[in-house]
């Protein structure tokens, strides 16, 4: 039987194969954009994601206001992952969102 395919930073995993997200092996109930996104941005960890391009890369989508909708799933996004004083999404200078799993608060 072939290994899951999943993105492990420490306790938080994110399995691709199951659409599921465990943090400190409890799993998380996240929305489908919520979780493309968070997939989008851990997989480029480290780096500065542009909205624009988590807007049409990550969620596939192309309207000019969708940018506040970005905004607003991450905003979700970073109160369903960060708590005790871990932060994974930072904002970039207002244009955009890096990922780092090793970041606190």
């Amino acid at each position: 039987m072939a290994e899951a395919l999943t993105l492990t930073f420490g306790d938080l995993v994110i399995d691709l194969e199951r659409y599921q997200v465990l943090l400190a092996d409890r799993p998380l109930a996240l929305p489908y954009r919520e979780y493309a996104l968070l997939v989008y941005l851990a997989g480029r960890s480290g780096q500065v994601v542009h909205k624009r391009q988590l807007l049409e890369e990550g969620l596939g989508r192309h309207d000019p206001g969708g940018l506040r909708m970005v905004d607003e799933h991450i905003r979700h996004l970073k109160s369903a992952l960060e708590r005790e004083g871990r932060l994974f999404i930072e904002p970039v200078g207002g244009t955009g969102y890096r990922f780092d799993p090793d970041a606190r608060l």
